[in-house]
């Protein structure tokens, strides 16, 4: 299931990468750095976001890796609302330390039909 998502967002970000720069949302910080994780601990963060635009948008899709468990405002957000993207990162799941991506792919597309997406990212580092 990851690779068809995996092989959808590939295709996706193919398109354009014009489209991340004039979003209709508009995220208070696109990386995020946990800080010192231990290994075995479940951390919970989320990105916070507000639509900027005069129309509704709609989150189709969140790719992560499986060290991420993600969830996402799924209903309609109007103009002006705001809602995140919460994850949930299982320290079981990585070896090393690195930046992990957290892809959001939107139902909205341009004014030449390419969806809008966000490249957004998290942080961490292995402590005792």
């Amino acid at each position: 299931m990851r690779l068809i998502f995996s092989i959808i967002l590939a295709t996706v970000l193919s398109f354009s990468t014009k489209a991340q720069t004039t979003s209709p949302l508009s995220f208070e910080a696109e990386s995020i750095a946990l800080g010192t994780v231990k290994k075995g601990e479940k951390v919970d963060s989320s990105f916070t976001f507000i639509n900027t635009s005069n129309e509704s948008v709609f989150i189709d899709l969140v790719s992560t890796c499986e060290c991420t468990d993600a969830s996402w405002t799924e209903e309609e957000i109007k103009a002006g609302d705001s809602g995140e993207i919460k994850f949930v990162f299982d320290t079981n799941k990585k070896e090393d330390e690195e930046a992990v991506d957290v892809d959001v792919i939107l139902r909205n597309t341009d004014k030449d039909g390419n969806p809008f997406f966000h490249y957004l990212s998290y942080t961490f580092n292995f402590g005792q």
